[in-house]
């Protein structure tokens, strides 16, 4: 157990009110962290509030607890030891649910495996080399003597089987698929989750989805669409983010970068970025104010629509004419 690790243990132990984030448009690795870590607390007596600034898509459902996820109102008397921040490069990853005021002193753990992480917390557990935040959660229940059930590891294995689009990407690893094994032994039920995070959609996703096709826009070799407001209202889409439509464009043969850009409720931008192996838009969502992976990033930056979507194409125009130079001089 490195010295990071315990920390954060000795932190966990001296503390009994303990506040949880995950990122704003959260992905199956975020809310499956989020409701591990919680169950996993809970076990050893902790009082645990967990908050996701956007509301949690139904998508989730198959997880147990997934409707219990606050937005904000943790009560203004209520007053909390510690805060862990899961899976978020970045404080302003944390969205409107962090309160820089009302939660100013309280010392801050930043869990994550994101190369773009800033280090923002009072303590820094950032493992690039980990598949997901899930399996960097494996690890720290372990190392609190918490023992895995089904509940706890169905949430840590929907995370890692979601970064890594089923064990299919880069940065799936040996110690990946332990955890993974580690997993399935403790109850979790790999087909169901499999077939849950993959498989299963609502309608609503599917017409926002094909409303999205129809606004598709191929530039060089940049594949972007958009998500209006208008959209969203007329195909019933409630939620944030793009639910895995750029993952899907990514996989289209004529691109090399794709983007997808959600305009939200308060008119700022979210911006999803995917690249093929060879090309990198982390740099790209890091100067923006957000991060991720070198091969799949995002940030949220302000609007309009237009002149958000027009800065955001420049720069991938750019980064993508450097990184095919340096591709061509490498031969």
């Amino acid at each position: 157990m490195n010295e990071t690790i315990t920390q954060i243990v000795h932190q966990i132990a001296n503390a009994q009110r303990i506040l949880a984030f995950c990122h704003v448009a959260p992905d199956g690795d975020a809310i499956g962290s989020l409701l591990a870590l919680g169950y996993a607390l809970e076990k050893i007596e902790r009082q645990m509030t967990l908050v996701c600034s956007d509301p949690v898509p139904e998508s989730f459902a198959h997880l147990a607890g997934w409707n219990q996820i606050t937005q904000t109102p943790y009560p203004q008397d209520e007053r909390f030891d510690l805060i862990i921040s899961l899976d978020c490069s970045d404080l302003q990853r944390l969205g409107d649910a962090y309160d820089p005021d009302r939660l100013s002193g309280i010392p801050i753990i930043n869990i994550d495996h994101h190369v773009t992480n800033v280090s923002f917390g009072d303590i820094n557990w950032i493992d690039t080399g980990a598949a997901a935040t899930a399996q960097m959660l494996y690890t720290l229940i372990n190392a609190l003597d918490i023992p895995l059930d089904a509940t706890i590891a169905a949430c840590l294995l929907n995370g890692i089987l979601t970064d890594t689009l089923g064990f299919r990407t880069a940065n799936t690893t040996a110690d990946t698929m332990d955890v993974a094994v580690q997993l399935i032994r403790a109850g979790a039920p790999l087909a169901e989750l499999t077939d849950s995070v993959f498989h299963h959609r609502p309608m609503s996703v599917i017409k926002m989805w094909s409303a999205a096709m129809d606004d598709m826009h191929l530039q060089g070799r940049i594949l972007w669409s958009q998500i209006t407001q208008e959209m969203r209202q007329r195909v019933g889409y409630k939620e944030n983010g793009d639910s895995g439509l750029v993952s899907f464009f990514c996989a289209i043969d004529e691109a090399d970068i794709a983007v997808v850009f959600d305009e939200l409720d308060d008119g700022k931008i979210n911006v999803s970025m995917r690249a093929v192996p060879g090309y990198q838009v982390s740099q790209v969502a890091l100067a923006l104010g957000g991060g991720g992976h070198p091969q799949a990033a995002g940030c949220t930056i302000p609007g309009p629509l237009a002149q958000a979507r027009d800065k955001v194409l420049s720069m991938l125009r750019q980064t993508w004419d450097e990184q095919s130079r340096l591709k061509q001089a490498a031969g």
